[in-house]
């Protein structure tokens, strides 16, 4: 007996149902049809589709009772009236418009379309060859923003090296103030940089430090720097033990080495103090730009193999070597002018050769901290050069191997 309640008859999508006084008739599945208003209102009254028949199936177990269903055998009477009767309204007139679609001229269009880096919407010859045909004012313009950036560049190097040469000549107290100066601004540029909420490095020690290691240099030598460099190292781990911080261990190594780091310029003072300051700290400035200069130009213009790709990847073996070889050339030109012969030519091809190595390693440390930081310049303090401590950077390690050099060649 059918127990199914009145919202359960006679659901949307159903056939037929499982009782025989509820047996509907049916249709034939939506098919094309023409759009035949006679046809249409035989469809609404039920009328031209033909009926099915249905013959009881077997009985299976459980009481269900399966039916199955027959279609009419006389097909070919089935005719275009019957045909839209038995589609839904939908559908009626799609195979004229699809057959109309077919047979229609069609003219083809530029696609136009929204791509990141294409100022216009349509995809052309000179987006996929790179050739922007940029205007001739787009142009100028560039220029005149490349020739404001090389002014700019030019204008700042200028003034700071008026102000090294300035107070090299002037001696004493003076150069030293340069030097302090250059190491705070320096120093205050990798704290700022590094500083995050991960690490915190006590940076008013690192600065004290750095001035302290400047003036002991002026004062009493090089004794003195690494006495003040100690001194505020112990300060540092001191006062970070004491305080309450997440990381003190992190905090107080990254306040040591920033100080320790950018504090080794400070024997540029020392070399200051020897008989030819002016002549001994050019031919220090001398190789360290003929080096960076060389390696550069050598790097761009040959540069095949990658010297460390995942350090510094525009680094190459070309250019180290371009840099080496320009070094032992202006070291052997410089020997053989009146200011610097009491260097003499072979110790210069030392220096020079040292000099070679150990520029080359300061800037791969530079390099290596801005990659672990995440960074492309460790300031903007020097307009068109970027910070101080990226200037600076191959000096941190030449000017002390300079002193000792030179201390050993007994020159200082």
């Amino acid at each position: 007996m059918d127990e199914r309640t009145p919202d359960e008859e006679k659901k949307p999508g159903r056939l037929w149902d499982d009782s025989e006084e509820d047996a509907e008739v049916f249709s034939l599945p939506p098919l094309l049809g023409d759009d035949d208003e006679a046809a249409e209102d035989d469809a609404k009254n039920g009328e031209g589709a033909p009926e099915a028949t249905r013959e009881p199936a077997v009985s299976g177990e459980g009481g269900d009772e399966f039916e199955s269903m027959s279609f009419p055998q006389e097909l070919d009477d089935y005719g275009a009236n019957q045909y839209t009767g038995s589609t839904t309204h939908e559908y009626q007139g799609l195979a004229e418009e699809v057959s109309r679609a077919a047979e229609a001229e069609w003219e083809q269009q530029a696609v136009s379309a929204t791509v990141p880096g294409v100022d216009s919407g349509l995809v052309g010859f000179e987006d996929v060859t790179g050739s922007r045909g940029d205007s001739e004012e787009d142009f100028e313009a560039s220029e005149q923003a490349a020739t404001s950036d090389l002014a700019m560049r030019i204008a700042s190097a200028l003034v700071v090296f008026g102000l090294f040469l300035g107070s090299l000549l002037l001696g004493g107290w003076w150069f030293a103030a340069f030097v302090i100066l250059v190491m705070v601004v320096a120093a205050g540029e990798f704290y700022a940089t590094i500083r995050s909420e991960e690490v915190r490095p006590l940076a008013i020690f690192g600065l004290l430090g750095v001035v302290f290691m400047g003036v002991g240099a002026q004062m009493v030598g090089a004794s003195a720097i690494a006495g003040w460099a100690a001194a505020f190292a112990v300060l540092t781990v001191l006062y970070l033990t004491l305080s309450p911080r997440r990381q003190p261990l992190d905090d107080a190594a990254v306040t040591i080495a920033g100080m320790g780091w950018v504090g080794m310029l400070a024997f540029a003072i020392l070399i200051a103090h020897g008989p030819q300051p002016v002549a001994y700290i050019l031919f220090v400035v001398f190789l360290v730009v003929a080096n960076d200069t060389a390696a550069y130009f050598a790097g761009r213009a040959l540069g095949r193999r990658k010297l460390a790709p995942e350090l510094s990847p525009q680094k190459t073996v070309e250019g180290l070597a371009g840099g080496f070889i320009a070094g032992l050339i202006v070291a052997a030109v410089l020997a053989t002018f009146p200011a610097w012969e009491t260097i003499g030519i072979t110790r210069a091809l030392v220096a020079g050769a040292l000099i070679g190595v150990v520029v080359p390693l300061g800037d791969a440390v530079e390099s290596m901290v801005k990659r672990s930081l995440g960074v492309k310049d460790m300031g903007s303090v020097l307009p068109g050069h970027g910070g101080m401590l990226d200037r600076i950077d191959g000096f941190l390690f030449a000017v002390p191997a300079i002193y000792y050099l030179f201390r050993g060649f007994g020159l200082l």
